[in-house]
């Protein structure tokens, strides 16, 4: 079990790395901590960086939920005792909000998130797709979408009768409604900015 807390830590220094930082820089010669929202995730890395690099950021960032999750599923570590996968995913999404290399800010934890839980369960992916883009299409807001995905994972745990997954549902979703706090208040306000291309 010793090996399983290691892990966890090397999860949490995986998710950790921030590719919108070190892609903006090395790409575009900017830090995206300095354009727009200054979060350095997502969403802002796809309206600052453009629709490549942009991609290319979520991609990586959903990578790092999922890395270890995949190796745990390939039987990479063999008879090791290790914790349930999703605590790795989860690891990952602390690191990606908290990262040391950037004095503990980070993104939001959505893709990080969401690549845990494909990797957890593949068919999650058009479910949380369609969800994600039903809501993003109705509200125009990617926070209110993206908030929608992780309520979407409490309520498929609670259907298919997975406590483990609604365990860490819950606590993703704590971390990404946390997250997201300014983005409801500049809602209220109505200064969030909406999407315009779906």
């Amino acid at each position: 079990m010793i090996f399983g807390y290691i892990l966890l830590l090397i999860s949490y220094l995986i998710g950790s790395i921030p590719f919108s930082v070190i892609l903006g820089k090395y790409f575009r010669g900017i830090d995206i901590r300095k354009h727009g929202s200054g979060n350095p995730g997502g969403t802002n890395s796809l309206r600052f960086l453009g629709l490549k690099i942009g991609s290319l950021v979520i991609l990586l960032d959903m990578f790092k939920g999922a890395f270890i999750i995949i190796l745990i599923q390939l039987n990479a570590f063999g008879d090791i005792e290790l914790l349930h996968p999703l605590a790795y995913g989860f690891t990952a999404s602390i690191g990606h909000s908290f990262s040391p290399f950037i004095k503990f800010k980070g993104g939001k934890a959505v893709g990080t998130t969401a690549g845990s839980y494909i990797a957890y369960n593949f068919y999650f992916t058009f479910l949380g797709l369609a969800v994600f883009l039903l809501v993003l299409k109705i509200t125009k807001y990617v926070s209110v979408s993206s908030t929608s995905v992780a309520i979407l994972i409490l309520i498929t745990a609670l259907v298919i009768k997975d406590y483990d997954m609604l365990f860490y549902g819950l606590l993703s979703t704590l971390l990404i409604v946390y997250r997201h706090q300014r983005n409801y208040k500049n809602i209220f306000n109505k200064i969030e900015p909406k999407v315009k291309w779906i």
